[in-house]
């Protein structure tokens, strides 16, 4: 009875890394050729940064296109003309219905953005048309100025 439990345990284990090794070599048969190497060193020490154009996604795999990810657009002012929604005085923060922002790629939108200067807050007020700037400044959007 022994004996035939182990010759049923050694089968299963052969079968398992039989299975294995099928997969494995089946994974080795893949080429890549669809991918743009000259664009990045070896395989072992890949520049991301050379790369990313080519897969269209940042080093952490996020697709980034039309997000106003790159580091130009995060020292770019952008103007925005909508009306105020909500001021929130105690984070310094204030809701606008603005309309498209081309120079972020945005379609008219609800939004909350930080204001730099607390003592901008006083030029905004419910209902109020404002024309206003702003920066982005890491995953926040801050207005510099408002009309």
């Amino acid at each position: 009875m022994k004996q035939a439990q182990r010759f049923a345990l050694v089968a299963v284990l052969a079968s398992s890394f039989a299975a294995i090794s099928s997969s494995h070599a089946q994974m080795g048969d893949m080429d890549m050729k669809d991918m743009d190497k000259s664009r990045c060193k070896d395989m072992q020490g890949m520049d991301m940064s050379k790369c990313k154009d080519m897969m269209g996604k940042d080093k952490k795999g996020m697709e980034m296109k039309g997000m106003g990810a790159d580091k130009k657009s995060e020292a770019q002012s952008h103007k925005g003309i909508g009306t105020v929604k909500k001021v929130d005085p105690a984070s310094g923060k204030v809701t606008i219905a603005h309309g498209p922002i081309p120079t972020m790629k945005w379609p008219a939108m609800n939004m909350t953005f930080t204001v730099k200067d607390k003592a901008l807050l006083g030029k905004f007020s419910q209902d109020k048309k404002v024309e206003f700037e702003f920066v982005e400044q890491g995953s926040n959007y801050v207005i510099t100025s408002v009309k």
